[in-house]
């Protein structure tokens, strides 16, 4: 085998890992916000590699509810030890670590 074949060889397999590596994880990309998401990304690892398991990662990812980031009704506060942003369901401050509790019953007395 020459070199050129051996470039070209190397540049396949490149080439192809870009565009199929991306599509393998497709659907732990898609479950990624989702409540199951820890399972769908191991399922996907684990079994992705037959077309039943990656197409159940898939369907799964799929047709899981959205995290819930916030509960409803929940307020988004600042942070009286630091002043930061703590978002709302949010327990602790991110930056500070301060309790969120205190800051929501702080800012809704003061207003």
């Amino acid at each position: 085998m020459d070199n050129v074949t051996l470039i070209r060889v190397v540049a396949g397999v490149l080439a192809a890992g870009v565009f199929l590596l991306p599509l393998y994880v497709l659907p732990t990309i898609l479950g990624w916000r989702k409540k199951q998401r820890i399972p769908i990304l191991l399922v996907n690892l684990l079994l992705g590699w037959t077309v039943v398991g990656w197409v159940g990662a898939l369907i799964w990812a799929l047709a899981d509810t959205p995290m819930q980031l916030s509960q409803p009704g929940a307020v988004a506060a600042f942070c009286p030890n630091c002043g930061g942003h703590m978002p709302a369901g949010g327990h602790f401050c991110s930056m500070c670590g301060h309790s969120a509790t205190e800051a929501v019953k702080a800012q809704t007395t003061a207003s």
